[in-house]
C-alpha cells in the first residue's frame, strides 16, 4: 500500500512540472506569415519585429505577471493554407493571431475567424475589405484608399504632374481598388489620367513600351515590390527615366530587385513608417532592430512590432485573455507608437502618418511626412 500511495505522490510530482503549468506562466499570442516563396522577404521582417517586442515586453515585467509567447506558423500567402494554420493556432489555444502579411490571404485567415471571435491583427494588410464589418479584425497600417489619395495628392500637389499613366492589376484586389482611387482623386484635383490593366510582367513592358511616344507625367502602379521592380526596371531601359513612378506601401524591400540604382531616381512610394525619423522612439526602436538582426528596419518590421505591443497594452488593460475583453480593450486604447497615435474607427482602422519614400544612392529616406 505505502509503495502504491508513493507511486501516486510521484505521478503527482511530474504532472505539477509538466509543460502543462510551464504553459500557465505564458500569455500565448499566433502570428502567421509568408515564410516561404516570393514574399518571404515580408514574413521575416515581420517576425523580425514581434520577436524584437516580445524581447522588450518580457525585459519589462512580462503581461499580467506573465511571460509573452509567439507562435509563429508560416502561411506560404495562401489562402487555402493560412485557414488550416490558423486552426492548428486554435487548437493550441493561442488568445490572439497577428497576420498576415497581404489583404487576400488576411482576408480568408479573417472568414475564418468570424465564428471563433479570435481577435486578429494585420501588421500590413490595407484592403478596407479585411476589417470592416469585422469586429474582431484590426490592422495598424493605413488603408489602401488612404495611400492612394495622398499619392494622388502628392502627384498633383506635390510634384505638379497633370497627366498620369496608371497601371492597374487583374489579379488583387487590393491593388486594383488602390489604383481606382488614384484615378479618381487625380481627376478630382484637375488632372488627365490614362488607364491600363495588366495582368503580368510582358503586359507592363507591352504597356510602357506604347508610352514612350506620349511619355505620361508620373506613373502609378501598386503592385508588391517584385512586380514593381520589374516595372521600374523596364521604365528606365526603355527610356521612360523622366517620369515619376509612384507606388504602395507594398514597395518597402523593392531595392534588392532593381537592376540599376539609377532607376529608383524618380520613384517615390507611401509608407506608414520610415527608420530616419527622428522621432525618440522611432530611433531607439531603428538602434534596437539595427543591433539585433544588424539590418535596418522597413515598415513590415515597425507594423508587426507595433501590433504586439497593441495586443499587450490590450490584455494589460482587459486584465485577462478572455477574447471579448481583448476586443473591447483594443476599441477603447489610444497609443502612442512608432508608427505614430493609434486610434482604431469605427472599421478598426487607424489614421496614422503617411511617409513618401524615395530611395537615392541605395539609401531609404524620408522625402515628405504629412497628413490628410
Amino acid at each position: 500500500m505505502k509503495r502504491l500511495l508513493l507511486l501516486i505522490f510521484t505521478v503527482l510530482i511530474i504532472i505539477s512540472c509538466s509543460p502543462i503549468k510551464e504553459q500557465q506562466q505564458y500569455i500565448t499570442i499566433g502570428a502567421l506569415l509568408p515564410l516561404t516563396g516570393e514574399s518571404s522577404d515580408e514574413g521575416i521582417r515581420a517576425l523580425n519585429g514581434m520577436q524584437l517586442a516580445k524581447q522588450k515586453i518580457n525585459e519589462s515585467g512580462g503581461i499580467l505577471g506573465k511571460k509573452l509567447d509567439i507562435i509563429v506558423l508560416n502561411d506560404r500567402s495562401d489562402e487555402d493554407y493560412i485557414v488550416k494554420q490558423y486552426n492548428l493556432l486554435k487548437e493550441k489555444g493561442v488568445v490572439a493571431i497577428i497576420g498576415s502579411s497581404y489583404s487576400d490571404v488576411s482576408i480568408a485567415l479573417a472568414k475564418a475567424a468570424e465564428k471563433d471571435g479570435i481577435p486578429i491583427i494585420s501588421p500590413t494588410a490595407s484592403n478596407p475589405e479585411l476589417t470592416r464589418n469585422r469586429p474582431n479584425v484590426f490592422r495598424v497600417i493605413f488603408i489602401d484608399d488612404y495611400q492612394a489619395e495622398a499619392m494622388a495628392y502628392f502627384a498633383y500637389n506635390i510634384l505638379n504632374t497633370r497627366n498620369a499613366l496608371v497601371l492597374r492589376t487583374r489579379n488583387f484586389s487590393g491593388y486594383k481598388r488602390a489604383a481606382d482611387v488614384f484615378i479618381e482623386f487625380f481627376n478630382k484635383h484637375g488632372g488627365d489620367v490614362s488607364v491600363e490593366d495588366f495582368s503580368s510582367e510582358d503586359d507592363i513592358y507591352r504597356i510602357l513600351l506604347n508610352n514612350t511616344v506620349n511619355k505620361p507625367d508620373v506613373i502609378y502602379c501598386p503592385e508588391d515590390y517584385v512586380l514593381a521592380a520589374k516595372a521600374i526596371n523596364t521604365v528606365y531601359e526603355i527610356g521612360l527615366g523622366g517620369t515619376y513612378v509612384l507606388g504602395n506601401d507594398a514597395y518597402d524591400g523593392i531595392l534588392s530587385y532593381v537592376s540599376n540604382h539609377e532607376a529608383m531616381k524618380n520613384v517615390f512610394y507611401s509608407s506608414p513608417f520610415s527608420y530616419d525619423d527622428q522621432d525618440m522612439e522611432i530611433r531607439s526602436f531603428v538602434t534596437d532592430y539595427l543591433n539585433n538582426f544588424s539590418q535596418m528596419p522597413m515598415t513590415g518590421a515597425a507594423t508587426a512590432y507595433t501590433c504586439v505591443y497593441i495586443l499587450s497594452e490590450a490584455i494589460k488593460k482587459a486584465g485577462s485573455t478572455d477574447r471579448n475583453a481583448i476586443i473591447s480593450a483594443m476599441k477603447e486604447n489610444e497609443m502612442d507608437t512608432i508608427l505614430g497615435n493609434i486610434k482604431f474607427d469605427e472599421n478598426n482602422n487607424p489614421h496614422t502618418n503617411v511617409y513618401v519614400i524615395q530611395i537615392e544612392g541605395g539609401i531609404y529616406s524620408t522625402f515628405l511626412k504629412f497628413k490628410l
